[in-house]
């Protein structure tokens, strides 16, 4: 199913840094472990209310599983900072924000120096 080709990789991805079991996801999406095993390692595609959930519980982004075009415009490496950053506690907010505002502010002084 186009746009779901990493759905079960990216589940299994989000169940680890939220530090939950596959018994305690499972409980909270209502279904069985089993199933989600299946979906996480076997690509098993399951149905919309449970995609929905998981993508809820997990912090996944919807459109890359909806709206695959938005994100294909993405490189690589800028879709997976930020599916990581959807992934990222609440608190640490601040201090990603902070390297990025550092990035820009030395990228913008190397513009200005004529260096980039």
């Amino acid at each position: 199913m186009p746009g779901f080709e990493t759905f079960g990789a990216d589940v299994k991805a989000a169940r680890k840094a939220k530090h939950l079991t596959r018994k305690v996801l499972a409980e909270i999406v209502g279904i069985e472990w089993r199933y989600l095993a299946d979906i996480e390692n076997k690509g098993t595609i399951p149905s919309l209310p449970v995609v929905i959930q998981l993508i809820k519980v997990c912090g996944l982004p919807v459109e890359q599983y909806f709206n695959p075009e938005i994100i294909r415009g993405d490189s690589e490496q800028r879709q997976l900072v930020s599916h990581k950053l959807k992934l990222c506690p609440e608190h640490y907010l601040p201090v990603i924000e902070g390297v990025i505002d550092g990035a820009l502010k030395i990228e913008q002084s190397a513009k200005e120096m004529g260096d980039v």
